[in-house]
């Protein structure tokens, strides 16, 4: 009895199909931003049912808090399959960050792989800020300080502080 059991555990092990799951590439957050259109981190404020072609999809409405990529408007409309392995599972009011792809139809489309932590996809997508600047003010600033030097040591002059000796 015991020795039938473990043969069919074993062979129902051995038989049994993968679990379907939706698989994403596994390729560095800063690669996925540069392949994708667009990328924002919101808060998913709405959810409606929708199709294309026959297919069920999801339409969410996202109220775009940072743009990270692409000049969208604050207010966005994102599709998504529906009844698949890789819906946007999201809960209503939670703030995400959204790879997307832009449609046929100049629609935004995103799927469970475009769904980032946001504080990911902010680090990721910022750029450095202000680097020419920097180095430009990171020359002038001591150049500016030695040259004053220079002129004050070929002038002679020396500052009258008190309690200096006499010159």
């Amino acid at each position: 009895m015991i020795r039938a059991f473990l043969v069919g555990l074993i062979a129902a092990l051995v038989l049994a199909s993968p679990a379907a799951a939706c698989k994403c590439i596994d390729t560095p957050l800063s690669k996925r931003l540069d392949e994708s259109d667009a990328a924002v981190v919101g808060i998913i404020v709405a959810q409606r049912p929708g199709q294309l072609r026959g297919a069920p999809q999801k339409i969410f409405t996202v109220h775009v808090e940072q743009h990270v990529k692409g000049d969208l408007p604050r207010v966005i409309d994102i599709r998504s399959p529906s009844g698949t392995d890789c819906d946007v599972d999201v809960p209503l009011d939670k703030t995400v960050g959204l790879l997307l792809v832009r449609g046929p139809n100049q629609s935004w489309l995103a799927t469970a792989c475009s769904v980032v932590d946001p504080g990911y996809l902010v680090a990721a997508g910022g750029e450095p800020r202000g680097g020419p600047v920097k180095v430009v003010i990171g020359m002038v600033v001591p150049g500016l300080i030695l040259l004053w030097a220079f002129f004050r040591l070929r002038k002679g002059a020396r500052p009258n502080l008190p309690g200096a000796p006499e010159p």
